[in-house]
Formats: C-alpha cells, structure tokens, sequence
C-alpha cells in the first residue's frame, strides 16, 4: 500500500471482530496494560466486537492479559502455530517436521548459535544457560533444560525454534537458512532483535487468521488488526482494517491502512476508540415549539406593523 498516512482509509468498515498482538502492541514497553487499552477493548466486547489475541508467544504466558479483559474467545499463539479454545485446550496446530527441525538446529549450532524450541506451552533448550533463561523476564515459562534436543524431535511435537545471537549475526544466519532451506521453513522476528524464528512453511499469525475467520463466520473485510512486529505482517494486509502502532516494523507499517500512537501511549486504545465503538448519538437540534413558533411570528408581524405607521406619521 505504499507509506501509510496517519489514516489512509476513506471509509471504515464496520468492525465486527478486534485482533491485536501483545507485546509490543497492547502491553507498554514495561509489559504492563495500561488502563486505558483495557477499558476500550472491555467496551468493545461489551458493545458485540470480540477481541481475540495473537502473539508469537505461548498461551501460558498471557494468562494475565485473558483474565484482565475476561477474554472468552479462542486466541492465536506461537507465531499462529496454534490455536487455542477459551478453556485452554487446543483447537488447531502446525508443527515442524522433525527432520527439518533437526537440519535447522545442527547447522545453527554448529556455528555456535543458541537453539530453544516450543513445544505447546513448554520451551526446551539443551542445557540450563542464563541467556535462555531470560526469556521468563518476557513472562514466558521457564525453560526446561532436557539435552540434545535433536533427540527429541520424534517424540513430542515441535512448533517453532529460536535461534539466539546478536542483530548483525542473525541476519547472517537467516540469509544462509533461507538459501538452505529453499522455501521448506519460514523464517520470521518480532521486535526482539535477538533471536531469529524458525516455522513450518507458510505459517503465520495471518494464516490461522484466516482458519478462525471461517469458523467464526466472519468476513474479513470486518476485522480491525492491531500490531507491531514483521510478524503482523500478514493479518495486517489481511485485514479490512490494519492497523500499525507508531513503534512498528516498517514493513509492518508500509502494510497498514492506519498508524496509531506507540505501545507506550494507548495506541490500541486510540484505534479501538476511533475505528471499532459505536459512535455516540449527536443530540438532536431543538426545535422551535410550533405555539412559540406562532407567537414569534405574530410579534414580527406587528413589529412590522408598528414600523410602517411610524413611516406613515
């Protein structure tokens, strides 16, 4: 769509679902809701809009984030790789075939890199390590170190790997797996620049995007998107609606129809608020009493009167 205006749109459509990522979008840099974005998603969803979550992380690490809006709609998790119901339970996922994710762990760690895998709500790395570890400062579930993970790849499912390592050596590193790879894996970042995700081909948050839209029945013309990631991409351009906060990708920017304030200044809730609540009724105009109306007209009328004897005199 070219640069985005602050609102490129003529005419919004009306919105009918809310699907905004988490971490960079509705959570502060802080990984605090501000009140304000959970009062406008609370009205929404008090008005008829559901609001559905979609973020590259797991289900167990937003737990909050559902309780504080008393979300009861399924949600999107680990990069779209799963879908999950409201009770928890899983509705849809994609994993990664066992021997690409073998091919991805042993090239990047034979070159040193540092590898974690999903597996539903649970991370695996190989070895206990401070660096991994941080990833619970983001909320996510601690780690669990179970050994070489290239021996575990047959016996539980895997959705996605993350690949750790400084900005400049990762966008080596995605350079030499993309041309490995030949299009088998997608390759994708959030705004957490130090680590680089490996999904199944063709998986994105926009892809089970589309798999909830036709369950739920509804068109996509009438869905408002809110993100901030290269990883919002694809719902963004999806949506009737794509809205981008002020701190997004520009990737992620160039594909949206809106641009609200940052994460850090309610950018959710300024775009919830313009695009998605009914508007306010404008109270009608008072009208003039048709007996005033009379009365008025009558006291013109002999104004008038006065006036033209005056004239006479």
């Amino acid at each position: 769509m070219g640069t985005p205006q602050t609102d490129s749109k003529t005419t919004t459509p009306e919105i009918k679902l809310i699907v905004t990522d988490i971490d960079g979008t509705l959570l502060n840099d802080d990984h605090s809701m501000s009140d304000r974005n959970r009062e406008a998603l609370r009205k929404a969803i008090d008005s008829g809009i559901p609001v559905v979550l979609a973020t590259g992380k797991t289900r167990a690490s937003n737990e909050s984030v559902i309780a504080a809006l008393n979300l009861n709609t399924p949600g999107i998790y680990v990069q779209g790789l799963i879908i999950f119901n409201p009770d928890g339970t899983v509705r849809h996922q994609q994993t990664l075939a066992p021997e690409m994710a073998r091919r991805v762990i042993t090239f990047s760690e034979q070159r040193g890199y540092k590898v974690m895998a999903y597996s539903g709500n649970r991370l695996l790395i190989k070895s206990d390590d401070d660096e991994l570890n941080a990833i619970s400062n983001y909320h996510e579930p601690t780690p669990e170190p179970i050994g070489p993970l290239v021996n575990h790849l047959y016996t539980q499912p895997i959705h996605k790997l993350l690949i750790f390592g400084t900005p400049k050596k990762l966008k080596a590193l995605r350079w030499q797996l993309e041309k490995q790879l030949d299009g088998q894996a997608t390759l994708t970042s959030t705004n957490v620049s130090n680590n680089l995700e490996v999904l199944p081909a063709g998986a994105s948050k926009g892809k089970a995007l589309k798999v909830l839209l036709h369950e739920m029945g509804i068109d996509v013309k009438n869905v408002m998107v809110i993100g901030d990631g290269e990883n919002d991409y694809e719902m963004i351009k999806l949506a009737g609606l794509g809205v981008a906060v002020s701190n997004a990708h520009p990737k992620t920017k160039a594909a949206a129809d809106a641009v609200v304030s940052s994460n850090n200044e309610h950018g959710v809730a300024e775009a919830v608020e313009k695009y998605a609540l009914p508007k306010e009724e404008k109270p009608a105009k008072a009208e003039t009493p048709a007996k005033d109306a009379a009365s008025t007209s009558e006291a013109k009328a002999s104004e008038s009167e006065e006036k033209e004897d005056e004239g006479d005199a």
